[in-house]
């Protein structure tokens, strides 16, 4: 049998089909092998971003655990009379700082009869709300197949950065505003997923949701308002039956009736609306722009914040950061703060408003990701507007205010909202534009790490003073610098809140053995499972009586595990008298910040009550049951 001879592909035996079908399998294996590259490339982004959010919710999480200050803080002074002295419902229904939080009132009612008002529940709640926005948000993020996997994966990191960026310090470690503020977020977010169901089936029931959960954010913070304009407005870009969306202003109707004329203090809620529009919207567009100001333009000098300072920003990314902020402010003539809020708020407002038109002009089916996107940034927009009229005449008093760390979570979900629409339109505009979207998606939170690192530092110290100023109250001193003496609460407020809560046996008072402040203990030895170091004594005078007394503070540098147990660090004198008590109050060992991990807090502060410089103080663990006490140190003899 004569051998087969292999055929040349152009060989006038094979048809012309035949040679276009190999020459394009072969062309197509030659393209295939072209695009593993930028598959890899592709996926390595995608988990990157993952990470990336990952980290930020991690950092956000441990945070509020490590560092949530447990006791009262600025103008929780001032409110918690109410709570504790007028009867029910009167306690829920008084003005607050020109707001209406009923909602949040009612859960710490609830933490103040059984959990001792220890800040713990609001925490808790406020920060399962905070991440319920970012992950709603990221999984219809991830859920949506219209756009490619690496923006997936941008907006999903978005949604974790947006809410759990510690610039939001102040309101993530404080219970009192992570209630009122991500609840109310939470709220916000739930409208959005009603709006959307109510685009494709029961416009009347899912719009009524709607109507509820606005209604519900109004009456979280003043804020809450603007849900209603920003879920009507998706609403009607969504195709909602118009009679549907009248559910939404039959709320807006009913909730300012309530806020401004049933509820008492309704005079002064009214009073503070000055309507100057011009001035309102720069205003508010400043005020939009302000993370940016926080995590970037704040290097120019003067530096915004203490941890901007050049002996502070030694991070390659901080140095890029604070070079480029003093590059442009020497182009902007020395005034870059003011310009670059109203850039940069200004680029975000164009951004929005080019989507919500898109939107109104094409009658298609609005994605969920793209809906809480918009509710998101129109809320956001819209509370900036009310904060403009709201706020106007303070923020002319006080310019630098406008980038206050109080305001960021709005201003940063509006920026959530706002980066995801902007990248879903940017992945439509081909492979080039699409992969330097993914690297600025890669890189932002990059950039946002130095003030991340800030802000954690920042959370810890006043954790600290916080844990101090509760040591001092219990110990009878009134230590002036950790407490207010402000427009958040003056000292007579502050003095009557302790006394209140003193007599209640809540707060600080609610700790084990509180009661012994002067009592006569019997004290063990040592039982040598311990090292403790004590710094010596520094006296101070009394705020209120002008009376000597001393903080202290120190490390368990053996023993830790022991110590914090159950019980509690007292001082007693010569006597056995307990003298003052101390709180755990710092870690007290270097770490990095963010704290990647739950540390036991090592380090304390204490206070003596009636400081003598003569007398001899030892340092006692007074067990769970106040009956066990064992002696722990020696306090260090005071300078004189």
């Amino acid at each position: 049998m004569a051998a087969t001879v292999p055929t040349r592909l152009d060989s006038p035996s094979r048809s012309q089909d035949d040679v276009l079908n190999i020459r394009s399998r072969n062309a197509g294996h030659a393209r295939a092998w072209h695009r593993i590259p930028i598959a890899v490339l592709a996926w390595s982004a995608t988990a990157l971003l993952l990470l990336e959010g990952a980290y930020y919710a991690l950092c956000g999480v441990l945070q509020v655990t490590n560092f949530g200050w447990r006791q009262l803080m600025f103008d929780q002074y001032k409110m918690y009379p109410h709570y504790l002295e007028l009867p029910f419902p009167q306690s829920v229904i008084q003005l607050e700082n020109g707001h209406r939080p009923l909602l949040p009132i009612l859960i710490r009612l609830a933490e103040i009869r059984w959990f001792s008002a220890d800040q713990i529940l609001q925490l808790a709640v406020g920060a399962f709300c905070a991440f319920m926005i970012a992950a709603l948000v990221a999984i219809s993020a991830w859920r949506d197949r219209t756009v490619s996997t690496p923006i997936r994966a941008a907006c999903v990191a978005t949604a974790f950065v947006g809410i759990f960026w510690l610039g939001s310090s102040r309101m993530l470690l404080h219970g009192n505003e992570i209630l009122v503020v991500y609840m109310l977020g939470f709220l916000v977010v739930l409208g959005a997923l009603c709006v959307q169901r109510a685009a494709t089936a029961a416009p009347n029931r899912w719009m009524l949701g709607a109507t509820v959960a606005a209604t519900g954010a109004t009456f979280c913070f003043g804020s809450g308002i603007a849900a209603f304009p920003a879920l009507a407005l998706v609403a009607w870009i969504s195709r909602v039956p118009y009679r549907s969306i009248g559910w939404l202003a039959l709320g807006l109707a009913f909730s300012l009736v309530i806020y401004l004329w049933v509820l008492p203090g309704n005079d002064s809620v009214r009073a503070m609306l000055d309507f100057r529009p011009l001035d309102s919207i720069a205003t508010a567009v400043r005020w939009i722009g302000s993370p940016w100001i926080n995590a970037w333009i704040g290097y120019t000098e003067p530096q915004l914040f203490p941890w901007m300072g050049p002996g502070s920003s030694r991070t390659a990314t901080a140095q890029l950061l604070a070079g480029s902020a003093r590059f442009l402010d020497r182009i902007a003539g020395g005034n870059l703060p003011a310009t670059g809020a109203l850039v940069t708020g200004l680029s975000g407002f164009l951004i929005v408003s080019a989507n919500f038109v898109r939107r109104a002009l094409r009658p298609m089916p609005v994605p969920c990701i793209e809906n809480l996107a918009m509710t998101l940034s129109l809320f956001a927009a819209a509370v900036s507007m009310i904060i403009g009229i709201g706020r106007l005449d303070y923020f002319v008093d006080h310019p630098n205010q406008i980038f206050a760390d109080r305001y960021l979570p709005w201003s940063c979900m509006f920026w959530l909202g706002c980066g995801i629409l902007a990248m879903r339109g940017l992945d439509r505009s081909g492979m080039p534009v699409r992969m330097a979207t993914v690297i600025v998606a890669i890189a932002v939170p990059v950039a946002l790490l130095p003030s991340q690192r800030g802000w954690a530092g920042w959370g810890e110290a006043v954790f600290r003073q916080s844990q101090a100023s509760a040591a001092a109250a219990l110990s009878d001193v009134y230590d002036a610098k950790l407490f207010p003496d402000n427009d958040d609460a003056k000292t007579a407020d502050v003095v009557r809140t302790l006394s209140l809560l003193r007599k209640r046996q809540l707060g600080m008072f609610a700790t084990t053995g509180a009661e012994l402040l002067g009592t006569q203990l019997v004290v063990e030895g040592s039982t040598g499972q311990t090292g403790v170091w004590i710094s010596p004594p520094e006296r101070l005078t009394d705020a209120r009586n002008g009376l000597v007394s001393a903080h202290f503070e120190g490390i368990v540098v053996d023993g830790i595990r022991w110590v914090s147990q159950g019980g509690t660090l007292a001082v007693v004198d010569a006597d056995n008298r307990v003298s003052g008590f101390a709180l755990p109050s710092f870690v007290g060992k270097a770490g990095t910040h963010p704290r990647l991990h739950v540390p036991q807090k090592r380090g304390f502060d204490g206070y003596i009550h009636a400081f003598d410089p003569a007398r001899d103080y030892r340092l006692v663990l007074v067990g769970s049951d106040s009956a066990v006490v064992h002696e722990l140190a020696k306090l260090p003899t005071s300078p004189k």
